[in-house]
């Protein structure tokens, strides 16, 4: 049975506090220490991005970015696939997107996927497709923010590190989708990209 989930007022806000503030998160040296860096917010990435993406501030509804710094080649490869595959997709008004019905099934390897880290029962296994779960959050952000109506989306077992805590959207091909619908009179379309071999970065423009 798909869930329809509508945010408050106060998880908005802790959302959005979160991205305005830069956070001060932990990076492991090659000793296994954890050492401090402050990452760029939202805002500023949001400037830098759309510039290289080639997109107009006014045009776009909503912006996010994560990093798959320290992500294993095959769970890039996995990202990047996604990414290609959300990449262009037209919305018109009250027209759903679907993550799983877009990408695909990513559980196999006929189609490319790799194994890589994945989230199952709030475990960490090595999995087709493993990292797809970073893009249809990234995108859910994205999504969240231009003011899409969420149709279906589900949190992971286990807190993830590339979002803030309760902003993810886990998937599972024939299990769990990330869908959402164009709520405007106008069409909106996703752009989605990777930079450097670790930016994820999705935008939700008019089209």
């Amino acid at each position: 049975m798909k869930k329809s989930y509508i945010w408050t007022a106060p998880v908005l806000a802790s959302a959005l506090l979160f991205a305005a503030l830069s956070p001060v998160v932990p990076v492991y040296a090659a000793n296994g220490t954890a050492e401090e860096t402050i990452q760029p917010t939202q805002a500023e990435l949001r400037e830098k991005y759309l510039d290289k993406m080639d997109l107009k501030s006014k045009d776009v509804l909503g912006f996010y970015h994560t990093s798959m710094n320290g992500s294993t080649d095959a769970r890039k490869h996995n990202i990047k696939k996604a990414i290609k595959r959300i990449n262009g997709q037209k919305l018109k008004q009250n027209e759903t997107f679907s993550y799983n019905g877009t990408v695909g099934n990513s559980n196999i390897s006929e189609d490319g996927w790799q194994k890589a880290g994945a989230i199952v029962n709030g475990q960490l296994v090595e999995d087709y497709g493993g990292g797809i779960c970073q893009v249809s959050s990234t995108l859910f952000n994205a999504a969240n923010e231009a003011g899409m109506t969420m149709v279906e989306r589900h949190g992971h077992s286990k807190t993830v590190g590339y979002v803030p805590a309760g902003m993810d959207a886990t998937v599972a091909y024939g299990y769990l989708d990330f869908q959402f619908a164009n709520p405007f009179d106008e069409k909106v379309k996703i752009k989605a990209k990777t930079f450097d071999d670790e930016h994820v970065v999705i935008a939700i423009v008019r089209d």
